[in-house]
């Protein structure tokens, strides 16, 4: 693989945003505390100031988050010097974010009588379908294509170098890391932005996790703690960025997906992969960053895996400050390490995903600069 360059990355996640997180990795880390649906509206509204007409009734919720960390990955991307217009017209975007499913959470209400002392008559409950019905607006279409991050985003930064969405559960991040790299790699764009959100506390996340007793709580501590955000990051050759006098933050050494139909890797699955994607650095004590979302056993058997062979290394795990996003954790993990000043300069790291009934990856990079502070004050 040639030199292949991070040079930016933001989270929009609750309370977690791009500015903040040193200050929070230097504190004791808390459960995630619920979004704040007004911050989000305030974040929205910045957003929305700077889009055309046509495109403000299509936003989606996704695409508004997508879209504040894609801002705050550009910002760091171009601290130094900017990303020229000939560029953008080849860098590709990369997608892996949850859609709005407004309705069949209102027809879950509807259907599960919630909030109702009584069971309601037959002829109320098709008239409150109709109301459904009829509040559903032909441009909300749009708002639920798999394409509406990916338009929205390449029609704000002007990318026009291709890209399409990916579905690959919570191992998106990983899998869009290895497209853009070997896309990149082959000379067929000159850069890619990959942005993803996701959202476990949606009433159908939530309700599948719980079914599967997956969620934690204060009368059970083992399992997920459900959480929304978004992250993006900027990928460049590493020779165009030194042609700008840009500054990496990371190199790309490697990365590397391998499906499986299995809910959860075992510490032996970990092993087959590592010895089949990190021969070479068995027993050398990388720094690994950790899946481990929150589910023991899956903790357990990813720590055991590690441990064993890479020689109990130096290991991170961030869903600790975030809670569990979903789709974008791999993104937001590979954004705190960026930003994280504990992760040391020019040594091997080893960023770590999962996806349920989508398999196993993992990327090893360097970092190679600290990330310049965004300038601009937190939303």
């Amino acid at each position: 693989m040639s030199g292949i360059a991070i040079t930016g990355g933001g989270v929009f996640c609750g309370q977690v945003k791009t500015q903040n997180i040193p200050e929070l990795l230097s504190s004791d880390p808390q459960m995630p505390s619920a979004s704040d649906f007004e911050e989000l509206g305030t974040a929205k509204r910045k957003v929305v100031r700077n889009l055309a007409r046509e495109d403000r009734s299509i936003l989606t919720e996704p695409a508004a988050q997508c879209l504040q960390s894609a801002i705050d990955a550009f910002e760091i991307a171009e601290a130094v010097s900017p990303i020229g217009e000939d560029q953008r017209e080849n860098m590709a975007v990369y997608t892996s974010a949850e859609r709005e499913r407004e309705f069949p959470a209102e027809l879950w209400q509807l259907v599960h009588n919630c909030e109702r002392e009584t069971k309601p008559e037959v002829g109320d409950v098709l008239s409150e379908i109709g109301h459904l019905r009829t509040a559903i607006h032909p441009l909300a279409l749009f708002k639920r294509l798999p394409t509406s991050v990916l338009y929205h985003i390449s029609k704000y930064f002007k990318l026009r170098g291709g890209g399409y969405p990916f579905q690959r559960m919570s191992l998106g991040g990983i899998c869009m890391l290895e497209e853009a790299c070997a896309t990149i790699s082959r000379g067929r764009i000159e850069g890619a932005v990959l942005s993803a959100y996701g959202n476990m506390n949606s009433l159908d996340n939530r309700l599948a996790f719980t079914k599967m007793g997956l969620v934690r709580n204060q009368a059970h501590d083992d399992g997920i703690v459900p959480s929304m955000g978004a992250a993006s990051v900027v990928m460049e050759p590493l020779e165009q960025v030194e042609a700008r006098n840009a500054q990496p933050l990371a190199v790309i050494k490697r990365v590397h997906s391998r499906y499986s139909d299995k809910m959860h890797a075992n510490s032996e699955d970990w092993i087959d992969f590592y010895r089949q994607t990190f021969a070479d650095l068995a027993g050398t004590s990388p720094i690994v960053i950790c899946y481990d979302n929150g589910i023991a056993k899956a903790g357990e058997d990813e720590h055991f895996a590690i441990n064993q062979f890479f020689n109990n290394p130096l290991t991170f795990s961030y869903k600790k400050y975030v809670g569990y996003t979903g789709q974008p954790n791999n993104l937001i993990d590979l954004v705190f390490t960026l930003l994280d000043p504990s992760i040391p300069l020019e040594r091997p790291v080893i960023l770590n995903g999962v996806g349920s009934s989508s398999g196993i990856g993992a990327m090893l990079f360097e970092k190679r600069n600290e990330a310049i502070p965004l300038t601009k004050k937190a939303a």
